[in-house]
């Protein structure tokens, strides 16, 4: 069993001194969403639950030792919850999105601002392939997204293998320097017939396209044959080689492939998934596959509130 730490005296549990055991009694075992409101109403957390008042009752009886600090000074700062029934857990994890987008609040970190979603652009002409990264999607050339998590890696790691395989270096040192910097170049060049030998144009553009488009992961086996191979490399390149290709292919399964698969299951047209889009279209994917028992989601917080929520603000305390 784990340790458990003694205390000379019971934690204060701030949520049951400021609301009473009545309060918590009166929520329902339902779904919904809830909202965590501190002084000057103002939003610090947003959540949903299968069961709001097994979840309110878990912040009721938050001890220091058994949760992280951040709902500690949370549980301190509420002055007032508010919730609102839905009519399946699906529906609160969709009307928590919503909140999110809307109300961003203090405590809440996922899910609150989409606009930070990436997209990637190609643009091919003739043997010259231009990359683009950003927030926006551009009306030229192809555009990839949006892209949740990864994006930023995912676009760096197939830059910098794109241009070894073409290239071949034969010491780190060699590469560019704004593709080993810490935050990728927003546009960069590509001319994709530098080593036909082992990569033919053509092959490789589509390629390119289909792994963005998240068709097919044939980019990776490709870009793996095609990279510098000599027992002279040094130990870092060749982890490096390894640690990228790695990157790329999780970036397929988590980014490209998963946006495939969101766009042909719900109807999307085009290779762009809107990025106020993006989450819900995930609740719709994780309600599917995982069912609803496995909805609950203890981390993720959610935002403000609006007229159709049950209200209980704390009672003003004792003289």
């Amino acid at each position: 069993m784990a340790e458990q730490q003694l205390h000379l005296f019971d934690p204060t549990k701030p949520l049951l001194e400021r609301f009473g055991v009545d309060f918590f009694r009166a929520v329902p075992k339902k779904p919904g969403v809830y909202i965590m409101s501190g002084e000057k109403d103002r939003v610090l957390y947003v959540g949903q639950s299968k069961n709001l008042r097994q979840r309110l009752s878990s912040y009721k009886n938050a001890k220091p030792d058994r949760v992280p600090r951040k709902i500690i000074r949370l549980v301190h700062s509420v002055r007032a919850i508010t919730w609102q029934e839905c009519d399946s857990p699906e529906a609160a994890l969709l009307k928590e999105n919503e909140l999110l987008r809307t109300l961003r609040p203090k405590f809440n970190k996922l899910n609150t601002y989409p606009k930070a979603y990436g997209f990637i652009g190609l643009k091919r002409i003739g043997n010259q392939m231009d990359f683009w990264i950003g927030f926006e999607p551009r009306p030229e050339g192809m555009v990839y997204g949006a892209f949740k998590t990864g994006c930023m890696r995912g676009y760096a790691t197939m830059l910098r293998l794109i241009w070894s395989a073409l290239k071949q270096p034969q010491s780190p040192h060699e590469l560019p320097a704004p593709l080993t910097a810490l935050t990728p170049p927003r546009t960069y060049t590509l001319h994709i017939d530098q080593n036909p030998g082992l990569l033919e144009p053509d092959a490789l553009a589509k390629a390119i396209t289909n792994y963005l488009e998240g068709v097919s992961d044939e980019l990776i086996p490709l870009l793996s044959n095609a990279l510098p191979q000599n027992e002279t490399l040094c130990s870092f390149q060749r982890n490096l080689q390894l640690s990228d290709l790695e990157v790329l292919s999780g970036f397929f399964e988590r980014g490209t492939r998963r946006n495939y698969y969101l766009r042909q299951k719900y109807g999307v047209s085009g290779p762009i998934i809107p990025q106020e889009e993006l989450d819900d279209l995930l609740v719709f994917k994780k309600y599917e596959l995982a069912g609803s028992n496995s909805l609950e989601n203890e981390e993720q917080l959610i935002t403000p509130m609006s007229s159709d929520f049950a209200s209980c603000p704390a009672p003003s305390p004792a003289p």
